[in-house]
């Protein structure tokens, strides 16, 4: 008696079926390790953001005790990767700073974009790439365009995300 199996063309049928469901499965799995790298990405770049306002925070309270919170001008729009040197929290994605405009070629990761006073995230995903800027916010009591600790208002020091 002639079963299904036995038909010449099982094995063939087999196999192709077995390669069609390997292949969907693989497309399936590709498609969630995109999906969870972006993810990482962004938790990544959330945490280095934490980690730079924090930062900023301890430079703060270290210019205030030291009397220099008229420096406080100098770090608007400064590099804020220096200070994470200083307390050992550099991020590995950080690559340095730059005199030019982001350009394709750039490796993915974080820089300091000199001539612009901003930092730049280039994304491993082309639809991800963001800018960053070190903001002083204070009131301006007397308009002079500047912090002056002994007569505006001091509010924060972030860590911003701008528009492009």
């Amino acid at each position: 008696m002639n079963t299904i199996g036995s038909h010449p063309g099982a094995i063939l049928f087999r196999l192709s079926t077995m390669i069609i469901l390997i292949a969907i499965l693989m497309v399936v799995f590709f498609s969630y390790i995109e999906d969870t790298e972006r993810a990482l990405e962004r938790a990544s770049i959330a945490q280095t953001k934490r980690i730079i306002d924090s930062s900023l925070a301890v430079v703060f309270s270290s210019y205030a005790v030291s009397g220099r919170l008229d420096d406080l001008n100098d770090l608007a729009g400064g590099n804020p990767f220096v200070f994470l040197r200083e307390f050992g929290l550099l991020p590995p994605g950080y690559v340095g700073a730059i005199d030019r405009d982001p350009a394709a070629d750039l490796a993915p990761g974080w820089y300091y974009l000199r001539h612009r006073r901003q930092v730049f995230y280039k994304s491993g995903f082309s639809d991800a790439d963001s800018y960053y800027a070190v903001v002083l916010n204070y009131q301006d009591v007397n308009q002079s365009g500047f912090f002056e600790s002994s007569i505006d208002r001091f509010r924060n020091l972030q860590f911003v995300a701008e528009r492009r």
